[in-house]
């Protein structure tokens, strides 16, 4: 087999495509969410520490290496690791809904299916049950309808699959950093646009069950100087949280509108 040498992943416009800025902007997203959720003590679990801080270093981790992948051509395997990411997100976003339904401190301080979860005795379901969980729950349900689980949602797991079980030839050749292949810049675009979409409804999902999660430092600085803290200051938004909702969310006008409705966060 003749090599031709590739030199398309060496332009400007592809070294600079916007993906990699929106990548960035992911990750000082999930670097902040890391950093201010830690002290909070989730419902029904009794770990030192907030497990979804180490979720959110995880997601931002795999972040990093998409834009490593993609940055040297490895096109197919930063999909496969965005399948990986965003499947992180539905488990994120379906322990919330877990955690909320079931936790009941007059039987005990844990939920079973967390702490098991925790102790690598539980494995998360299938999408199909996640979808019907967040579908059902009182906790979700009115949030759920915004996002097209079944259309543009769908959409992006059957093209993420594709990838994973290398569906096509072309899967495999976007492989390969030093084979010409027309449209590469075309597959940075669509890691973009799933990436985005990722985002937007992690985000929301996160403002809307946790928003206290990406509260400003403002309020515990006050009270570690041993001063009161200003009064409301404990749903004031983190900086990294308002720049992420104006980013990410705001442009959903109707959706933007609901969550800062429904989120007990001081969202300007």
């Amino acid at each position: 087999m003749v090599e031709v040498i590739n030199s398309e992943i060496n332009k400007e416009s592809y070294q600079n495509h916007h993906v990699f800025k929106l990548i960035d902007k992911m990750m000082d997203y999930y670097d902040g969410l890391a950093d201010t959720s830690f002290s909070f003590m989730p419902n029904g679990t009794l770990t030192f520490g907030n497990y979804a801080s180490y979720v959110y270093m995880s997601i931002r981790s795999t972040l990093d290496s998409v834009k490593s992948l993609l940055k040297i051509g490895h096109i197919t395997d930063a999909f496969v690791l965005i399948r990986k990411l965003f499947d992180t997100v539905l488990v994120d976003i379906y322990l919330d809904v877990v955690r909320e339904d079931n936790y009941d401190w007059m039987k005990s301080l844990v939920v079973k299916e967390m702490d098991e979860w925790l102790r690598k005795q539980y494995w998360i379901p299938k999408i199909e049950k996640i979808q019907r969980v967040l579908k059902e729950s009182k906790s979700t349900k009115d949030l759920y309808p915004w996002f097209g689980w079944n259309g543009n949602l769908k959409k992006i797991r059957d093209f993420l699959d594709n990838h994973v079980h290398a569906s096509s030839y072309r899967s495999i050749l976007l492989n390969c950093q030093d084979i010409c292949i027309d449209n590469r810049e075309k597959q940075l675009q669509n890691a973009y646009i799933i990436l985005h979409q990722i985002m937007v409804l992690h985000m929301a999902f996160t403002f809307y069950l946790n928003g206290p999660y990406m509260v400003a430092s403002t309020h515990m600085d006050y009270r570690d100087c041993g001063e009161e803290p200003p009064e409301g200051s404990e749903c004031w938004l983190a900086n990294y949280a308002q720049e992420a909702f104006d980013e990410f969310l705001k442009p959903h006008t109707k959706l933007a509108a609901f969550i800062k409705e429904h989120c007990s966060m001081d969202i300007k």
